[in-house]
């Protein structure tokens, strides 16, 4: 099965192929977006389900769209000097790119932000795909059921399979974890970044292949978005108390580095991740030279973009 045909799902049967990215940036995707792989830290495994108590992880999969259409040169901040009056979280955000990605969600959000005349900022954005807004013309922008579909298309794409269960009064559809290693690989990145003093990942050739795209800004923000989705406990609950305790103190770290920027990458009062600076500055640079359109100025705006959210993310009040 082609790349395009695994990442396109049956809501998508009339999106025209010619206006999806081509192959090149497609290689250099990760197989499973941040939102899947947030999702997927938080099922439980056999049972298929998330925690009925989580309240945070909704709100958060919508800051991950935006930093996916970020990430993927879909949408940048306002190019406007003037923003920068403003917090990150309040600058306004526009389209740059409107090219479907073949990720059902991520194109329907684009779509939504395109439709859009009036430019809103980031948290403007995240409440508006979450329907947490007090305005009723725009209630039309919440994106529903986000879990159960992006559960769907993890059965798709082989890492969840469905099954039917009966809860007392109701039936209700779960995705137990299908393929193992797909969990796997995605904790050995969450590992690698809360416990190495050099971060050295570790690469799978069908989830984490080493020519992804930032894939150590992706490893970081995937570790935000499980402690602001309240799942990253689910990652550490077989480490020792002191490693524990020194992971959380990491994650407060990274927040407070990637919630701005430029990124303020200080060294770590843990010890740990000494050469993410040195990577994620790489990472940035390459960025740049690879860039044609635009250039390092309509880089710097995507980037704005993750920092925005981080800095939402870094102010969720998550219960570890």
């Amino acid at each position: 099965m082609s790349g395009l045909s695994r990442r396109r799902g049956k809501d998508d049967s009339n999106v025209d192929s010619g206006d999806i990215d081509d192959g090149n940036i497609e290689s250099s995707l990760p197989y499973l977006t941040l939102l899947e792989e947030v999702l997927l830290i938080g099922l439980k495994d056999r049972e298929g389900y998330l925690s009925f108590w989580n309240d945070n992880i909704s709100y958060t999969l919508r800051g991950l769209i935006l930093i996916e259409l970020a990430l993927r040169g879909k949408i940048a901040m306002v190019g406007d000097s003037a923003r920068r009056r403003f917090e990150l979280n309040e600058r306004l955000i526009t389209v740059i790119d409107s090219k479907a990605t073949g990720e059902t969600l991520l194109d329907e959000a684009l779509k939504i932000m395109k439709s859009e005349t009036e430019p809103h900022s980031v948290s403007s954005w995240i409440d508006l795909l979450s329907g947490e807004t007090w305005n009723l013309m725009k209630m039309g922008y919440q994106l529903k059921q986000v879990r159960e579909r992006l559960a769907k298309g993890l059965v798709d794409k082989g890492v969840l399979r469905t099954e039917h269960k009966n809860f007392l009064l109701f039936d209700m559809a779960t995705h137990p974890l299908n393929d193992n290693n797909a969990k796997k690989v995605v904790i050995n990145k969450i590992m690698s970044i809360l416990t190495g003093k050099n971060i050295i990942l570790n690469y799978d050739e069908k989830y984490f292949k080493e020519n992804s795209q930032w894939k150590y800004l992706r490893s970081i923000i995937l570790v935000c978005g499980c402690y602001a989705a309240n799942v990253l406990e689910n990652v550490t609950t077989n480490m020792s108390f002191n490693d524990r305790d020194l992971a959380f103190v990491r994650v407060d770290e990274l927040l407070r580095d990637f919630s701005d920027f430029p990124f303020d990458i200080k060294e770590s009062s843990t010890g740990l991740g000494k050469n993410l600076g040195t990577e994620i500055d790489s990472e940035i640079d390459n960025n740049s030279k690879n860039k044609d359109r635009g250039g390092e100025s309509q880089l710097q705006l995507q980037l704005e973009v993750i920092g925005a959210v981080i800095s939402i993310f870094s102010n969720m009040d998550s219960i570890i």
